[in-house]
C-alpha cells in the first residue's frame, strides 16, 4: 500500500482540541484536501524547521504552515519513585536552548481519565500536565506512560503487558500557540537492577505495544494535516545471546472523536505493516536497528530506525526490553514512538 500524497476528502466529524498538538486525541480523520491558496501569503516556518535533523528521535511540529521536522532533542526520563513520580529531562539543538528544562511529574500533575488524554491510538495509560487544566492550552508540558496500561480499545492479539522494570511513553513540550514539540522516551523503573541479557536463556520473543504520534513532514500537504497519536502491537524475536533477529509492527491506529462525548471510534493508517530489521550492539548497552516496510517492491517506508535495551532484576534478568522508534513515510508523514514489551519463552 501506497497511498498518494494527498489527505483522504472527508468531512470533520467533531471540532478540535484546544491545541493541534494535543497528541492523545484528534477531533477528525485524515481531513479535507487543502493546499496553499494563490494570493495568500504563506505562513513563515516555525522556529524549529533551521534546527532539523534527520536522525532525530523528536518532532517539531509549526502550527500555521502544517508542517513538522525530526528533531534531535534529548528527553531522559527519571522515574525516582514507583508510582507518579517522574522528572523530566529535555536538551534541544543549540537554537532552540532557551527551551532547555527540567520538568517533575506528581500525582498532583495525573491527568483525569474523564478527559481522554491518557489514550495515544488506542492504548489506554496515564498522563502527567504542567499546568494542569481541563482544558489543554499553551504552554504546558507533558508526559504519559504505558509500563502498566490498563487496557487496548480495539481488537489486539494480546493483552497489555504489566511491566515491572521499564517504563515508556511520550513527552509533550508546548511554549506556545504557533510551535510545539513531542518525543518519546523510555526508562528503568526504581525496580530495575540491570540491563544484560541472561546468558542461560534460550531464544523467544517480546510481546507488547509502540505508541507515538505521527504528523505531516517538511512539505505538508499530505494524507494528514496535524498531528495524531498512535499504537501498535509490537513483537519482537531475540536469539540465545539477546540480539534481536526481526520484529514486526502491526496494525497501526489512531483515535478520533466521535462528536458524542466519553465516545472514542479508531481508524487505521493506510501504512504496510513494518519489520524491524536484526541489530547491532550488545547488552547492556543499545541495541540498534533500522525499520523496513513489509512490501519490499512498492514500499510505504522512506527510512526509519530503533534502539532497545534489556530492564530486569536478578532472578528476572532481560525480563522486559524497552525502546523507542522513528520512520517517515513515502505518503508525506513523520512518526516517533516508544515501546515496551515482556519477554515471551519460545514454543518447544
Amino acid at each position: 500500500m501506497n497511498p498518494e500524497r494527498t489527505r483522504i476528502s472527508r468531512p470533520l466529524r467533531a471540532s478540535a482540541v484546544a491545541f493541534l498538538l494535543a497528541v492523545g486525541l484528534a477531533a477528525c480523520g485524515g481531513g479535507s484536501a487543502t493546499g496553499h491558496v494563490p494570493g495568500v501569503p504563506v505562513p513563515p516556518a516555525c522556529d524549529s524547521a533551521a534546527s532539523s535533523s534527520p536522525d532525530g528521535f523528536a518532532i517539531g511540529m509549526c502550527v500555521p504552515t502544517k508542517t513538522g521536522v525530526f528533531l534531535s532533542v534529548e528527553g531522559a526520563v527519571g522515574i525516582p519513585q514507583p508510582v507518579d513520580s517522574y522528572d523530566l529531562t529535555l536538551a534541544f539543538p543549540v537554537a532552540l536552548h532557551p527551551l532547555d528544562s527540567v520538568i517533575a511529574f506528581t500525582a498532583d500533575n495525573r491527568t483525569p481519565s474523564v478527559y481522554e488524554r491518557d489514550i495515544l491510538g488506542a492504548l489506554q495509560g496515564s498522563a502527567y500536565e504542567e499546568p494542569l487544566r481541563s482544558g489543554l492550552t499553551a504552554p504546558y508540558a507533558a508526559l504519559t506512560d504505558f509500563g502498566s496500561a490498563c487496557c487496548y480499545k480495539v481488537a489486539a492479539p494480546w493483552q497489555p503487558p504489566q511491566l515491572k522494570y521499564a517504563g515508556y511513553g511520550t513527552w509533550e513540550k508546548v511554549p506556545n500557540q504557533v510551535e510545539g514539540f513531542v518525543g518519546p522516551w523510555y526508562a528503568a523503573t526504581p525496580n530495575s537492577l540491570t540491563s544484560q541479557w541472561p546468558l542461560d536463556r534460550a531464544s523467544g520473543s517480546f510481546r507488547g505495544f509502540a505508541v507515538g504520534a505521527v504528523g505531516p513532514d517538511e512539505a505538508g500537504g499530505g494524507y494528514l494535516d496535524r498531528l495524531r497519536s498512535f499504537s501498535a502491537p509490537i513483537e519482537i524475536r531475540v536469539d540465545g545471546v539477546g540480539q534481536i533477529v526481526s520484529g514486526h509492527l502491526g496494525t497501526i491506529v489512531m483515535p478520533y472523536y466521535t462528536g458524542t462525548p466519553g465516545t472514542l471510534a479508531f481508524e487505521t493508517l493506510p501504512l504496510d505493516p513494518l519489520d524491524l530489521s536484526k541489530s547491532s550492539g550488545v547488552s547492556p548497552g543499545k541495541l540498534t536497528g533500522s525499520l523496513t516496510s513489509v512490501d519490499r517492491i512498492d514500499p510505504d517506508l522512506d527510512g526509519g530506525a530503533f534502539e532497545a535495551r534489556y530492564f530486569g532484576r536478578p532472578g528476572e534478568v532481560g525480563l522486559e526490553l524497552a525502546g523507542r522508534l522513528r520512520f517517515r513515510t513515502t505518503s508525506g508523514l513523520i512518526a516517533i514512538g516508544s515501546f515496551g514489551a515482556r519477554f515471551v519463552p519460545a514454543v518447544p
